[in-house]
């Protein structure tokens, strides 16, 4: 049974060996995106905090922004607790073309978002409200809300980020593309190969492939006794060659090959709108239905919204956030969402939504991020284990490891393979040649 799974895994790794290592490849650069773009931008979001001198109001810095750019739409903000970063004004640049930049997105960086097709419609909610998917993550390297398709596609519209100075409502940056040129090069080669939809196709096809190779793998990794168990748990650096060469590949791949498995059905999961589809039907659960966002009690003027005391009523409710969300009202009549980091245990990816009256800043209602259904929470949670940023640096850590060792895997097997063959080419050759015996 072992020689089934041994060409199975053989004949699908050679298929998915190439496409294998370049998204193991990217995936390297990918990992510490958020923090490398960080060091390299420092002005986009951090300032120094001077002695004794408070933020100014959200209304003056969007009154500045809006002398600078007068063209520009105000879409939402982005207030961090720490006093040293930026604030992120999200707008709409009336300069780009309609619809605002595309999403990035893709098999294994967050392309079908099985809870993001409910959300920002006519201000409805679906576990976030609809600036919040517009705007999301724009300060961290573009690196939340991948998978934007455009506009009339059901994904919330995006925008251009300007940062700004919290004391002095200077603008420090303004970001239209959401990534450095690196890093939309490697992304763009670990979800298409750049190849557009060709190559799009080859690495969801890789990625299940990747899965069948794991499982095989696994099989036959499992030892027949338990005296050849230590054998298969350690590598045997003083031995030979073809030796090193089996154990790297063997004892490597089975340490990795949980932490593979799980990134390539993340992978499949975030690619393919069946696989989420499966996710909900495992889970006996449907996509969280939109909730429409409540009216404010006292509609006034469209263009005065009490955004400082909707943030003070966010900071209260939320008073553990690392940051806080306010979205700009869709008409004059609704309320202001502001939204947080969910507080459950590693799904902070997901965010809770308070209501707030426009004029008054008072609570109306909230959508909490565990109403959410299983199946939406676990599409959510996804694409941050995918990445290794679900439990944070030391995660993202384990994955970098994790991908740096899956790039030995296509070289050992082609090495393994290739000994094999020229061993069993040895053998053929080297059978004695039984001449006839004259009659």
């Amino acid at each position: 049974m072992k020689v089934f799974f041994r060409r199975i895994h053989l004949y699908l790794a050679l298929a998915a060996g190439l496409v294998f290592f370049i998204q193991c490849l990217s995936g390297t650069v990918l990992v510490f995106e958020e923090e490398i773009t960080h060091a390299l931008r420092p002005e986009r979001y951090t300032v120094a905090v001077p002695a004794s001198q408070p933020r100014l109001p959200l209304a003056q810095l969007a009154s500045q922004f809006g002398q600078a750019h007068p063209k520009d739409k105000l879409m939402g903000f982005k207030v961090y607790a720490d006093p040293a970063r930026t604030v992120e004004l999200t707008y709409r640049d009336s300069k780009a073309k309609s619809g605002g930049p595309r999403g990035e997105g893709g098999p294994g960086r967050g392309e079908m978002g099985g809870e993001g097709s409910r959300q920002g419609r006519g201000g409805e909610v679906g576990g976030e409200q609809r600036t919040e998917g517009r705007s999301r993550e724009a300060g961290r390297g573009g690196r939340e809300g991948r998978g934007g398709e455009g506009p009339g596609k059901g994904r919330p519209e995006r925008g251009s980020t300007a940062y700004l100075n919290p004391y002095t409502g200077e603008i420090t940056a303004l970001q239209a593309e959401k990534q450095l040129p690196v890093f939309k090069v490697a992304e763009d080669l670990h979800r298409r190969l750049l190849a557009g939809e060709v190559g799009k196709a080859l690495t969801g096809i890789a990625a299940i492939f990747i899965l069948i190779i794991t499982a095989t793998g696994i099989i036959l990794w499992w030892p027949k006794t338990r005296a050849m168990l230590t054998g298969r748990l350690r590598i045997k650096w003083g031995a030979s060659g073809k030796r090193l060469t089996h154990d790297l590949h063997v004892v490597l791949g089975f340490y990795t090959s949980l932490f593979l498995f799980g990134l390539a059905l993340t992978g499949i999961i975030m690619s393919y709108r069946w696989a989420t589809e499966g996710l909900f039907f495992l889970t006996n659960s449907k996509p969280t239905v939109g909730l429409l966002a409540p009216k404010s009690a006292a509609p006034g003027n469209p263009r005065a919204v009490a955004y400082d005391a909707a943030l003070r009523t966010g900071q209260v409710t939320y008073s553990a956030a690392e940051y806080w969300r306010v979205g700009v009202p869709k008409d004059s009549a609704a309320a202001v969402a502001v939204s947080a980091p969910s507080t459950l245990p590693l799904r902070h990816m997901g965010l809770d939504t308070l209501f707030v009256d426009r004029t008054t800043g008072a609570a109306l209602g909230q959508h909490l991020y565990a109403r959410q259904t299983a199946g939406a929470q676990l599409r959510r949670v996804a694409k941050p284990l995918h990445t290794g940023e679900i439990g944070g640096v030391w995660t993202k850590i384990l994955a970098l490891v994790v991908t740096l060792v899956s790039l030995t895997f296509p070289i050992t097997g082609v090495l393994m393979w290739l000994n094999r063959t020229r061993k069993k080419s040895g053998k053929a050759n080297s059978r004695p040649v039984v001449q006839p015996v004259a009659g």
